[in-house]
């Protein structure tokens, strides 16, 4: 069985979510990045970032059949929260977190791309 695709995938997924760990916990802790920041965005970016460091990292890593039920969540969530920045909350966040949230929903695609394509090399092998 190549799980090759999994861990790639396991990887993304840790470094998005470490990343999240440390814009949104600098941000938390008073870090300014020069640029207005909505005062709930770093409490997601944290609390997203563990979450995906502690969850969908391990499952993906284990190749556990959750997997791609929870990378499709998270995909999920973080299409929810783009959407919500580009209409209800239109004009207020700054471009910088528009183009993050919209680097993790690229980054989130490829990491289910990498998921569906190892489960069906998986598939085909058997």
């Amino acid at each position: 069985m190549n799980t090759r695709l999994n861990k790639i995938a396991a990887v993304l997924a840790f470094i998005v979510g470490a990343l999240s760990i440390l814009a949104g916990g600098m941000a938390m802790r008073g870090w300014s990045p020069g640029y207005f920041v909505l005062h709930w965005l770093p409490v997601y970016n944290f609390i997203m970032g563990v979450l995906t460091v502690f969850i969908p990292a391990i499952l993906i890593w284990k190749n556990s059949q959750y997997a791609m039920p929870v990378a499709l969540t998270t995909f999920g969530i973080h299409a929810v929260v783009t959407l919500l920045l580009l209409s209800a909350f239109r004009g207020t966040p700054a471009a910088q977190s528009i183009y993050a949230m919209l680097f993790r929903l690229m980054v989130w695609l490829t990491i289910l791309a990498l998921i569906f394509f190892g489960a069906r090399k998986k598939s085909s092998q058997s």
